[in-house]
């Protein structure tokens, strides 16, 4: 509300002024990349090739980080103005760095350990009293490691211009700090078996490939600053949106890169920007404040470490000095402006009132109430980070109501939704309070039967569910019986990410439809084989 009335006030006070604001003249800026072209800076390169940055008044160099170079050195030099840091830039704001973040690109961290897999049903437990290779500023992953409780005696530090890859597929360590797009790829590639154990797993969860100021270019050219800021989002928005075209562009600053490998970047960096929960860029203190607290249970940051000055303020407030120029007409204005600040305050309320419905339609389907598939995929994959964390097991079921087409083709919609309200009355009833129960689609429901034992438990469940949704439905004057076809897949059994669980569940329902209906089916190797 402050805002938004400071906003009004400048405004009319531009109005009443007739004054302008001048066009910025094309302004030089260089920004530092981390090391060599890849796609992890493609946004960058949209930017430029786009054109933001000189809709923006900026003048963009894109420069590689060369040997023996350091970002952060780079930037405090002056010989670059902008830079991408990990989130141990709080530790050199610390060691007296005068640094400001400016936005998170990635919401998560990419960094991860790679072990060297050396039994089936192996768990990050397995590399206690192995020898494990970390990368400096690898403080999560050593953080994650002492809250799986791995003993440090095992914990060793590379060196610069070590080759991490070759020392774990020579066998002198079984596991390496890595990053998500990088290591992956050279592994794959070479053939080599191994596993991947994501920080995130153990409550430990970073911004990652933070976009980064100094102090002194913020106070010398803050319009600089916010100007670059929003042109390199406006260059991340384009290639979340263009992936091919995104490719194409990476290749033109990488021209050696395969579109394979580029692929296979953007494939696994993708997911951490989330851009389809937040804003590109957006920041919390509350994130900021974690990675402070992370940073401290590893030993690198002090107790007294104060984030003030170092997180970026993209709307600060307005200069209002210049409104005492005039003060008659100040006063109009302000009476004119009373007026539209009663209007906002009574529509604020209203909207105020309406806020948590809002909030719960954006996540919720509107006909059953249930949390609807951007929701259920949400606690689908905390389930998985749980599950693996603790070694527990749990079940998805994917829920296909048979031939309800023709209760809507017969009687009509407003009977179907009818009778879709009290399927899902019913599956609620049938499951525990632990449990989720989702809507994905016109008569697909969802299942996620958390910490589960063997699979007797879990078909006693879908004989429930079963059962319950085969007992007549009257409504409208009508007694209706249908019935369901259930797919179920388990974790860790089938699949260890979301989409391939759910891709699992929804296979053995279809095996459930092609046996006959009202069938429950588990997944299996023999149904994904039938299915190609």
């Amino acid at each position: 509300m402050q805002y938004l009335i400071s906003f009004l006030l400048s405004g009319c006070g531009a109005l009443l002024l007739f004054a302008s604001q001048p066009a910025f003249a094309i302004e030089k800026a260089v920004l530092q990349l981390k090391w060599s072209h890849a796609y992890q800076f493609a946004g960058y390169y949209a930017a430029l090739e786009m054109g933001y940055y000189k809709a923006a008044g900026l003048d963009v160099e894109i420069k590689p980080l060369k040997p023996g170079q350091d970002v952060l050195q780079e930037v405090l030099s002056g010989n670059a103005q902008f830079g991408l840091g990990t989130s141990s830039l709080l530790i050199a704001r610390q060691d007296g760095a005068p640094v400001v973040v400016l936005a998170a690109i990635f919401q998560h961290s990419p960094y991860v350990l790679i072990a060297r897999q050396f039994k089936p049903d192996q768990s990050i437990h397995d590399l206690a009293g192995r020898p494990i290779l970390l990368r400096r500023l690898s403080d999560e992953l050593l953080v994650y490691l002492r809250r799986e409780k791995i003993p440090e005696s095992g914990i060793r530090r590379s060196v610069p211009g070590m080759n991490t890859v070759e020392e774990l597929m020579r066998g002198s360590v079984d596991a390496i700090s890595g990053y998500i797009s990088n290591e992956p790829y050279q592994l794959k590639n070479a053939g080599f078996d191994y596993q991947i154990y994501s920080p995130r797993s153990a409550d430990i969860d970073l911004y990652g490939d933070n976009l980064f100021t100094s102090e002194a270019v913020l106070k010398k050219s803050p319009e600089r600053v916010a100007r670059f800021r929003e042109a390199s989002i406006q260059g991340w928005e384009y290639v979340l949106n263009h992936p091919q075209e995104a490719i194409e562009l990476v290749q033109k600053y990488a021209p050696n890169e395969s579109t394979q490998k580029i692929t296979f970047e953007m494939n696994q960096i993708n997911p951490l920007i989330r851009s389809d929960l937040v804003a590109v860029g957006y920041m919390n203190e509350g994130r900021w404040r974690h990675a402070v607290e992370i940073y401290r249970e590893a030993g690198a940051l002090n107790a007294n470490f104060d984030l003030k000055g170092f997180i970026y303020n993209p709307n600060p407030k307005k200069d209002l000095s210049w409104l005492y120029g005039s003060l008659a007409l100040t006063l109009f204005a302000l009476f004119i402006i009373a007026g539209i600040v009663f209007y906002i305050v009574r529509l604020n309320r209203r909207l105020n009132a309406s806020l948590s419905q809002v909030t719960h339609l954006a996540n919720h389907d509107p006909l059953t109430g249930l949390p609807n598939r951007t929701l259920f995929l949400d606690r689908l994959e905390q389930a998985i980070l749980r599950a693996t964390r603790d070694q527990t097991r749990f079940a998805l079921l994917f829920i296909d109501l048979d031939r309800f087409k023709s209760i809507n083709d017969h009687y009509g919609h407003l009977v179907g939704d009818e009778v879709l309200i009290a399927c899902c009355k019913r599956m609620l009833s049938s499951v525990r309070g632990s449990d989720s129960v989702g809507r994905i689609g016109g008569d697909e429901f969802v299942v996620l039967l958390d910490h589960v034992g063997d699979t007797a438990g879990v078909l006693d469940t879908a004989k429930k569910i079963l059962a319950a949704i085969q007992l007549p439905i009257n409504t409208e004057g009508l007694n209706l019986s249908l019935s369901a076809s259930i797919g179920v897949a388990l974790f860790p059994d089938d699949k260890q990410d979301d989409e391939g669980l759910l891709k699992c569940a929804d296979l053995a329902m279809y095996e459930a439809k092609q046996s006959g209906r009202n069938a429950i089916f588990f997944y299996s190797e023999a149904i994904a084989k039938s299915m190609h």
